[in-house]
């Protein structure tokens, strides 16, 4: 009797596993039955938002379901990152942000307690040109023509706002000797006001300074390639300052989510890199294409993070 019961006990517990494995399986299959929400931590009407909701409507008709877009600025991304961090590992909120709010940004502000690997990635899509420029009529074309001119010529203006900018002009006043005079902005618009009004002899950019073809010319491009725009124009690191600030528009996702939906959240990442409305746009706001699959974008970020540490250190820049 009792070996009866203790058989019919297992069979029970053999159906309700087999049960539960099947019914997971099916739901994991299904995905996405609903609208997904997509994070992009910043303001309406920027390059990322710009990109995001392009991407979104590509991404949208290639996985069945609506992606609706949230902009959740804050700490330079970090709101939007840690809200996605909390969220539910279903596949359902999502985030598109650059790569340095998750390698960069989280190591020079205290506020964020995050860590590059504690995402998941489902890939990239396009490079940010980021770079050093200055006025179209300055007399030095590199940044090296800027350091010689800078040795016999005092009171050399930079334009900063923020700790990429920070951090670039301390290693390059570290490696020279040169006291630059550091003019504090708010954000891209602030900068281009003062290169453009000839206020400050050089500044960091995000990649905006691309908008104004004949005004700013680029010194250095601050990433690990020569930008495609300016091909003639080396790398910081090719003009001797081992210093690079490589940015992506890259899609994150909750730690845990399951490897099968962020396979098709890649999918339909890749399937959107060669999107003619996507393309048109990232065209159109200088953005080129970067795509990255999910293994790759997950290296990335981790080499990023450890990169990016090494040069926070070198520079002595100490977290605010």
């Amino acid at each position: 009797m009792k070996n009866s019961k203790l058989v019919l006990t297992i069979k029970v517990l053999l159906t309700a596993t087999i049960f539960l494995f099947v019914g997971s399986a099916a739901a994991l299959a299904e995905y996405p039955d609903r609208p997904i929400t997509m994070y992009i931590g910043y303001k309406a009407g920027g390059g990322t938002d710009t990109v995001g909701r392009v991407l979104a409507k590509a991404m949208g008709q290639n996985l069945g379901q609506q992606v609706n877009v949230v902009n959740k600025p804050g700490a330079g991304g970090g709101i939007s990152t840690m809200a996605v961090i909390k969220a539910k590992p279903d596949g359902y909120t999502i985030l598109l942000n650059p790569s340095l709010v998750f390698t960069f940004t989280p190591q020079v502000n205290k506020r964020l307690t995050y860590a590059a690997g504690d995402l998941d990635y489902a890939g990239t899509l396009n490079a940010y040109q980021v770079g050093l420029g200055a006025p179209a009529e300055a007399p030095y074309d590199t940044l090296t023509g800027l350091v010689n001119y800078a040795k016999s010529h005092s009171g050399i203006t930079y334009a900063t706002m923020n700790p990429p900018s920070a951090i670039t002009i301390g290693l390059i006043a570290k490696k020279t000797g040169i006291k630059f005079n550091k003019v504090p902005v708010k954000g891209g618009a602030g900068m281009i006001s003062v290169i453009l009004g000839k206020q400050v002899d050089f500044s960091y950019s995000g990649g905006i300074h691309q908008r104004y073809p004949g005004k700013i010319k680029l010194l250095a491009a601050l990433s690990s390639t020569r930008h495609a725009a300016f091909p003639n124009i080396p790398t910081a690191a090719e003009q001797g300052y081992p210093l690079s600030f490589d940015t992506f528009t890259t899609m994150a996702v909750p730690k845990g989510t399951p490897k099968s939906i962020i396979a098709k959240i890649e999918r339909a990442m890749k399937a959107a890199s060669k999107d003619t409305n996507v393309l048109k746009i990232s065209e159109k706001i200088k953005f080129p294409m970067s795509y990255r699959t999910a293994a790759e974008t997950d290296e990335a970020m981790q080499n990023h993070w450890n990169d990016f540490a090494d040069l926070i250190k070198e520079v002595g820049y100490k977290a605010k």
